[in-house]
Protein backbone atom coordinates (compact mmCIF):
# COMPACT_ATOMS: atom_id res chain seq x y z
CA UNK A 1 0.00 0.00 0.00
CA UNK A 2 1.12 3.54 -0.71
CA UNK A 3 -0.18 6.52 1.27
CA UNK A 4 0.44 10.12 0.20
CA UNK A 5 -0.40 13.23 2.22
CA UNK A 6 -1.83 15.94 -0.04
CA UNK A 7 0.25 18.63 1.69
CA UNK A 8 3.46 16.69 0.94
CA UNK A 9 2.72 15.93 -2.73
CA UNK A 10 4.31 17.90 -5.58
CA UNK A 11 2.19 20.95 -6.36
CA UNK A 12 2.42 23.78 -8.87
CA UNK A 13 0.36 26.77 -9.94
CA UNK A 14 -0.39 26.90 -13.65
CA UNK A 15 -0.40 30.12 -15.71
CA UNK A 16 -4.20 30.19 -15.47
CA UNK A 17 -3.99 30.24 -11.64
CA UNK A 18 -5.14 26.67 -10.97
CA UNK A 19 -3.07 24.86 -8.32
CA UNK A 20 -2.46 21.28 -9.50
CA UNK A 21 -1.18 18.55 -7.23
CA UNK A 22 -0.30 15.15 -8.67
CA UNK A 23 -1.06 12.63 -5.98
CA UNK A 24 -0.42 9.36 -7.82
CA UNK A 25 1.31 9.25 -11.19
CA UNK A 26 2.13 6.20 -13.32
CA UNK A 27 5.55 4.75 -12.54
CA UNK A 28 5.66 2.27 -15.42
CA UNK A 29 4.03 1.29 -18.70
CA UNK A 30 1.61 -1.07 -16.95
CA UNK A 31 0.13 1.65 -14.73
CA UNK A 32 -2.85 3.38 -16.25
CA UNK A 33 -4.17 5.72 -13.53
CA UNK A 34 -3.15 9.26 -12.56
CA UNK A 35 -4.82 10.96 -9.59
CA UNK A 36 -4.64 14.59 -8.66
CA UNK A 37 -6.17 17.49 -6.79
CA UNK A 38 -6.95 20.91 -8.26
CA UNK A 39 -7.83 24.21 -6.62
CA UNK A 40 -9.67 26.61 -8.93
CA UNK A 41 -9.57 30.18 -7.58
CA UNK A 42 -12.76 32.22 -7.90
CA UNK A 43 -13.32 33.44 -11.45
CA UNK A 44 -10.71 31.21 -13.11
CA UNK A 45 -11.38 29.42 -16.39
CA UNK A 46 -9.04 26.97 -18.10
CA UNK A 47 -8.63 26.73 -21.87
CA UNK A 48 -10.19 24.08 -24.11
CA UNK A 49 -8.32 20.76 -24.05
CA UNK A 50 -8.75 17.03 -24.55
CA UNK A 51 -6.94 14.16 -22.82
CA UNK A 52 -5.91 10.78 -24.20
CA UNK A 53 -7.43 9.27 -21.04
CA UNK A 54 -10.92 9.06 -19.56
CA UNK A 55 -11.30 11.73 -16.87
CA UNK A 56 -13.31 11.27 -13.69
CA UNK A 57 -13.75 14.25 -11.37
CA UNK A 58 -15.33 14.67 -7.94
CA UNK A 59 -16.11 18.16 -6.65
CA UNK A 60 -14.84 18.39 -3.06
CA UNK A 61 -15.60 22.05 -2.36
CA UNK A 62 -17.33 24.92 -4.09
CA UNK A 63 -18.80 25.14 -7.56
CA UNK A 64 -17.32 24.48 -11.00
CA UNK A 65 -18.54 24.35 -14.56
CA UNK A 66 -17.50 22.21 -17.48
CA UNK A 67 -18.37 22.90 -21.10
CA UNK A 68 -18.30 20.53 -24.05
CA UNK A 69 -19.55 21.13 -27.57
CA UNK A 70 -21.84 18.11 -27.18
CA UNK A 71 -23.36 18.98 -23.77
CA UNK A 72 -23.00 22.75 -23.46
CA UNK A 73 -22.22 24.20 -20.02
CA UNK A 74 -22.85 21.96 -17.01
CA UNK A 75 -22.66 23.47 -13.50
CA UNK A 76 -21.60 21.23 -10.62
CA UNK A 77 -21.23 21.66 -6.86
CA UNK A 78 -19.53 19.86 -3.97
CA UNK A 79 -20.63 16.24 -3.78
CA UNK A 80 -21.18 15.82 -7.51
CA UNK A 81 -18.97 14.02 -9.99
CA UNK A 82 -18.53 13.93 -13.75
CA UNK A 83 -17.02 11.77 -16.49
CA UNK A 84 -15.35 13.09 -19.64
CA UNK A 85 -14.39 10.42 -22.18
CA UNK A 86 -10.93 10.36 -23.72
CA UNK A 87 -10.64 12.74 -26.65
CA UNK A 88 -13.63 14.95 -25.78
CA UNK A 89 -12.77 18.65 -25.99
CA UNK A 90 -13.78 20.53 -22.85
CA UNK A 91 -13.08 23.63 -20.81
CA UNK A 92 -13.80 24.21 -17.16
CA UNK A 93 -13.58 26.76 -14.43
CA UNK A 94 -14.98 28.36 -11.34
CA UNK A 95 -17.47 31.15 -11.89
CA UNK A 96 -18.28 31.55 -8.19
CA UNK A 97 -16.86 33.93 -5.59
CA UNK A 98 -14.83 31.35 -3.62
CA UNK A 99 -12.25 28.65 -4.35
CA UNK A 100 -13.33 25.26 -5.66
CA UNK A 101 -11.48 21.97 -5.09
CA UNK A 102 -11.64 18.97 -7.39
CA UNK A 103 -10.24 15.44 -7.11
CA UNK A 104 -9.52 14.13 -10.62
CA UNK A 105 -8.52 10.74 -11.97
CA UNK A 106 -7.23 10.01 -15.47
CA UNK A 107 -7.53 6.41 -16.67
CA UNK A 108 -5.75 5.23 -19.82
CA UNK A 109 -7.73 2.85 -21.97
CA UNK A 110 -6.27 -0.51 -22.92
CA UNK A 111 -4.83 -0.50 -26.43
Amino acid sequence: MKVINLQEAKSSVRKDGVRMTEIFIPEGDDEKVTMGHAVFPAGVSVPWAAHDCDEYSFILKGNVFCETKEDGVIHMEAGQSCFIPAGQMHCSGNDSSSDAEVLWILVKKNN
